[in-house]
């Protein structure tokens, strides 16, 4: 065995020893960079995490020469030097001429020249770029191959297992924030129940309107978390959320700023809270608490918004007389493009046919829900919102 064969089983071994030791994950992804970095001589090493979901660089290290014009690119640059389907390695042979890479640092770019780079499996939603170069022109050799592409599979072992063990974490968090949740709907019985239908309802919408099983999700805990902004309002409001005057109703549209602010410390939920602030506020910038328009709404707060409207037309409130589907249907006819997004309604309306089990009380005959999409379809928009245009709390 030639001495650098020995140099790269012995990094292997410690990049392995380390996973397995339980060492923390930054710690072993330096390892693996400053171990490439020494073992091919190269000038340096970057290892990458990105998130496809979000759609961004989630984290990176690095080791050697600080080489901007590739460590300090964005994603989409990132994706074009290295696509993610990319089938064996990326050879730039000359960073210099190199037109995709940005010069964000002349002086730096003239001091590098080949650059390899290679996408390693992770775990959903994230991948890795792992890239290596070079002062001087390189080609790889095939054992050179094999040891870059072990260390980027053992970054891709150690981040599998950190991940795995956050996401179990985190599932329990989100189970002891969720339950929180359900126990103060359960003190309020105008509104019991209310919570996890629209939950449901979402994570339907959501599946009907094509969004991804992890979009799907976020709806879903986002839905049962969209009101928890009311745990300081008092039930003699909530009885009564049909007759509110003035004042009262100033109070009652703070929640979803409060719901925010709840969340706003807990970052495993950070994705949930634009849903919660703005799932009030309406598409022709009637609504609260910012008055957004159109676009400007998050998608998801959009969606919980029609989902809300919806079940607490079907469930009625105190000083509210609960609808039937018929007159649901025609209510979010006229409010869509005014009150509700028109492709989330229309989704709604088709999954609420299709899932007729989705919420625990029956919603009607199989007949009465065909009419109910029909009636949706069918109807014309009319000026009289009846006493359903604005009570969606």
């Amino acid at each position: 065995m030639t001495a650098d064969y020995q140099q790269y089983f012995k990094a292997f071994a410690d990049v392995s020893k380390a996973i397995h030791s339980g060492m923390e994950t930054e710690e072993i992804l330096g390892r693996i960079v400053v171990s490439i970095t020494e073992a091919m001589m190269a000038k340096g090493c970057i290892y990458w995490i990105v998130d496809r979901v979000a759609g961004c660089i989630a984290h990176k290290v690095t080791s050697g020469f600080d080489f901007r014009s590739l460590s300090a690119v964005d994603l989409e640059t990132l994706q074009v030097l290295f696509p993610p389907d990319a089938e064996s390695m990326v050879f730039i042979e000359d960073a210099r001429y190199e037109e995709r890479l940005p010069d964000l640092e002349r002086l730096g770019k003239r001091r590098v020249v080949s650059v390899i780079g290679m996408p390693v499996e992770i775990v959903a939603p994230y991948t890795g770029i792992l890239a290596v170069y070079f002062g001087a022109k390189r080609n790889l050799t095939p054992g050179e191959v094999d040891f870059l592409t072990a260390l980027g599979e053992q970054g891709a072992i150690a981040l599998h297992k950190a991940l795995r063990y956050d996401e179990r974490l985190l599932d329990t968090f989100r189970q002891t924030v969720e339950g929180l949740a359900m126990a103060l709907e359960a003190k309020h019985p105008e509104t019991h129940g209310h919570s996890l239908n629209v939950a449901r309802l979402a994570r339907a919408t959501a599946r009907k309107m094509g969004l991804t099983d992890a979009q799907a999700q976020a709806l879903y805990q986002a839905g049962l978390l969209h009101d928890i902004g009311k745990i300081g309002t008092g039930r003699e409001i909530l009885g009564r959320l049909g007759c509110l005057n003035s004042r009262e109703m100033d109070l009652i549209r703070l929640h979803p700023v409060v719901g925010a602010s709840i969340l706003q410390p807990l970052t495993f939920l950070s994705h949930l809270i634009p849903m919660v602030r703005y799932h009030h506020e309406n598409m022709d910038g009637s609504g609260y608490p910012e008055g957004l328009k159109g676009d400007a709404i998050p998608l998801g707060a959009r969606i919980l918004k029609v989902c809300d409207a919806f079940e607490t037309m079907i469930s009625g409130r105190a000083g509210m007389k609960a609808i039937g589907l018929e007159e649901a249907a025609v209510q979010l006819k006229v409010g869509a493009g005014t009150r509700f997004d028109p492709e989330a309604a229309t989704a709604l309306v088709a999954a609420v046919h299709e899932n007729p089990g989705i919420l625990d009380s029956p919603m009607g005959s199989d007949a009465e829900l065909a009419r109910f999409e029909a009636l949706f379809r069918e109807h014309q928009k009319s000026e009289c919102l009846g006493p359903w245009g604005a009570a969606s709390f």
